[in-house]
């Protein structure tokens, strides 16, 4: 049994609103009609391949008609794209906002990095296996597709920029360690938040504990000051 490092206690306070629910406050997107066409292919990608959504599928699904898709997407692919980052773009919220969180209520280290045992605990949880696998693919599809790859681009930054400012504050009021670029930790915590698929593919999945315990000494002993 590995010794925890909180000695039982919990975080101070609760960084995620909606428990990682990447279903729910889904669509981004202000026009009625086009958010009701991006929500259903949302739905549609987790049941289909994108190679098996059809126009008519989509049509015949949000009872939206063909000229109004025409109007606000250029093609189909465009649609498929378009749910592809409200999914991505959703991830980034619940990020974004978990950090902030934490850093808004947290007075002293040892609340921030409570709050950040909480985000290990939460972001490697086994059942979001699946969720890993649906962002590696939408970093895999920006190989292949210039357009998409733009797009996804100016979100990924987004994320990495916002990433970027929360620790450079915490930086500024003594809890992070300031001898470390602040945008190398906010790369860092995307890569290892993601980097769990490598276990996800396991025949023998690492212990789960021992796991978070290693990322948690990480924060505590590299990135926390004091």
């Amino acid at each position: 049994m590995f010794q925890k490092l909180l000695s039982g206690k919990k975080a101070p306070v609760d960084p995620f609103e909606t428990d990682l629910d990447l279903d729910s406050d889904m669509a981004r997107v202000a026009h009625p009609t086009k958010s009701k066409l991006v929500e259903t292919a949302t739905r549609l990608l987790k049941t289909h391949k994108a190679s098996e959504i059809s126009v008519d599928l989509v049509l015949s699904e949000s009872k939206i008609s063909k000229g109004s898709l025409y109007h606000h997407f250029a093609d189909l692919d465009e649609l498929i794209e378009t749910a592809l980052l409200e999914r991505y773009a959703r991830w980034v919220d619940i990020s974004v906002g978990a950090m902030t969180q934490i850093l808004t209520t947290a007075k002293t280290s040892k609340e921030i990095y409570l709050g950040l045992v909480e985000v290990t605990r939460r972001s490697q949880d086994p059942k979001l296996s699946a969720e890993r696998f649906f962002r590696a693919e939408v970093l895999s599809k920006a190989n292949s597709s210039p357009r998409f790859a733009e797009k996804l681009q100016a979100l990924q930054q987004d994320l990495t920029d916002s990433l970027t400012d929360i620790i450079r504050e915490a930086q500024e009021r003594n809890f992070y360690n300031k001898n470390i670029d602040p945008k190398a930790i906010a790369v860092f915590i995307q890569a290892y938040t993601l980097g769990k698929i490598v276990d996800d593919m396991s025949a023998d999945p690492v212990n789960q504990e021992a796991y978070e315990y290693l990322i948690n000494t990480i924060i505590k002993e590299v990135f926390i000051k004091g």
